[in-house]
């Protein structure tokens, strides 16, 4: 009997513990709300973007999600950052006003909220704003721009004269993005590897965008020597360098002993004492280049260095180069410019060339060339000529690009001793470009280039308003203030928009030969 007794007492604890389970977890199921799924709208005004919520869990925590550029992501919509913007209130509503360009974020762009977890549908940020009455859509010079770390483009507006307004930057650390208050253009520049959407408004006109993506750079600056040597007091020797054709920067470790700078598309060097220098020349968008400079004593002989050409597969538009050059004099004697002594000078180009022309101490000589390709001139000593005579030698490519070396002929009067024949290799120097074409390709507006650097089609330019009676400066090939004074008064003959910048209409106008 007492066996049936605990045999009843352990079905009942059993029974119990089961009861037990199976109410908790209605009980737990009970005080659980169904989820609901958020909804959000966006309205613009003439300054914000309101965001609203309904719909949502009470009292339960917004977090805003938008688009993030990343090194390592350049496609709108894949990854996405969330910040906490608030919390909607008793009846599941929430509402906040902010600027368009809040978050870094522009036109077009898909964003969401999440209220405890739940996602609403993705919706587009407004990609225009009604600031001042604006309507349509602003017409940018480009809308799409690739860029290297460094580099910038400008921006320009082709359908109005509105000053720009930069209204949104979804990556402002990979590409900054600046009114120039000079030309009434917008300049990006690339910060950091990645892309950006910038959205640039322009009063009534509207506005529009420019997707930006940035790159790392892969082409070094380089030069046409792989070493430098320099004598202490002598003249400045040149160097070519190979790049885009404008340099921002230059570096000198040893300014005592070398003098460095930087002369359109040549480093020039001048030995001040004996020493050693690294020099090296930067450029937006580009690696730096260095080249190591050895000063050395007076009366040294500079070793004979190789001609290193321009990388031919690094899309530089290139002038032709000189490819090597020997300078030598026929006196026996070993006064290099004895009278009556014949200075001999023979060179060739990296490419094929014509209209090939020499220049020695301001008299022109004949230049032939020979069956084993180089160019083949020479000049007549009087006796008289006080050394360094300057030496240009100039030729055209295919291309219609002339080159012109500027070189220094007799560094020394005398060969070394024992020698009977005197000569001298002397490397390229300041080189040149210039289209012969007479077409406009590009946007021209002033500070285009920095001062001192030369453009050709600007040169045209100013060639083309002056014989028209419009630009009263010196031909310079620079676009300043007098060149844009001119431009506004072309553009006011002929009924285009009074821009003072060279885009497309007036382009075709100067095309058309008018």
């Amino acid at each position: 009997m007492a066996t049936n007794k605990y045999i009843f007492r352990y079905f009942t604890n059993i029974t119990l513990m089961t009861t037990v389970l199976m109410i908790m977890p209605l009980t737990s199921y009970n005080r659980v709300s169904a989820s609901v799924t958020p909804s959000l709208t966006l309205t613009s005004t003439a300054s914000l973007v309101n965001l609203r919520v309904i719909g949502a869990e009470h009292n339960a925590i917004v977090k805003f999600s938008y688009p993030n550029y990343s090194a390592n992501n350049t496609t709108v919509d894949t990854h996405y950052t969330s910040i906490d913007i608030g919390s909607t209130d008793s009846n599941g509503a929430f509402t906040i006003s902010v600027a368009p360009n809040s978050y870094g974020l522009s036109g077009g762009m898909s964003v969401y909220v999440s209220v405890n977890g739940t996602d609403s549908t993705k919706v587009t940020w407004p990609a225009t704003w009604s600031i001042s009455g604006q309507n349509g859509l602003l017409a940018l010079s480009k809308n799409n721009v690739s860029l290297t770390i460094g580099q910038g483009a400008n921006i320009f507006a082709d359908n109005t004269v509105n000053t720009l307004l930069v209204q949104g930057n979804s990556n402002p650390s990979v590409v900054s993005a600046t009114i120039q208050a000079n030309n009434n253009s917008m300049l990006v520049t690339g910060l950091n590897v990645g892309s950006s959407v910038i959205s640039v408004c322009a009063g009534t006109a509207g506005c529009g965008t420019v997707n930006v993506s940035v790159r790392a750079p892969t082409q070094s600056i380089t030069f046409s020597q792989v070493v430098a040597y320099v004598v202490a007091g002598q003249p400045a020797q040149n160097i070519g360098i190979y790049g885009p054709g404008f340099y921002d920067s230059i570096t000198n470790t040893n300014k005592d002993a070398v003098s460095a700078s930087v002369s359109g598309t040549s480093l020039v060097l001048k030995g001040l004492i004996v020493g050693q220098s690294t020099v090296s020349v930067c450029a937006a968008g580009y690696l730096c280049g260095s080249i190591v400079v050895h000063s050395l004593a007076p009366g040294s002989a500079i070793p004979t260095q190789p001609t290193v050409l321009a990388p031919v597969t690094s899309g530089f538009n290139q002038p032709p180069q000189l490819s090597s050059v020997s300078i030598s004099s026929n006196n026996v004697l070993g006064l290099f410019f004895g009278a009556g002594s014949t200075i001999s000078i023979n060179f060739g180009t990296n490419e094929t060339v014509t209209n090939v022309q020499v220049r020695i101490g301001g008299v022109q000589t004949a230049v032939s060339q020979g069956s084993d390709g180089l160019y083949y001139a020479s000049y007549r000593s009087t006796g008289k000529d006080i050394p360094p005579l300057p030496l240009v030698i100039s030729f055209t490519n295919a291309r219609g690009l002339v080159g012109q070396s500027y070189l220094w002929v007799g560094n020394s009067s005398k060969t070394p001793s024992g020698a009977s024949l005197a000569q001298t290799t002397i490397q390229p120097a300041y080189v040149q470009s210039a289209p012969v074409s007479e077409t406009f390709t590009r946007y021209l507006y002033s500070g285009m280039t920095a001062y001192g650097v030369l453009d050709p089609e600007v040169r045209l330019l100013q060639e083309r308003l002056k014989s028209d009676g419009l630009f009263t400066g010196v031909i310079t090939g620079y676009f300043g203030t007098q060149t844009k004074a001119a431009v506004q008064a072309y553009q006011k003959k002929f009924g285009l928009s009074v821009i003072g910048v060279v885009g497309p209409a007036t382009r075709e106008q100067l095309n058309k030969g008018k």
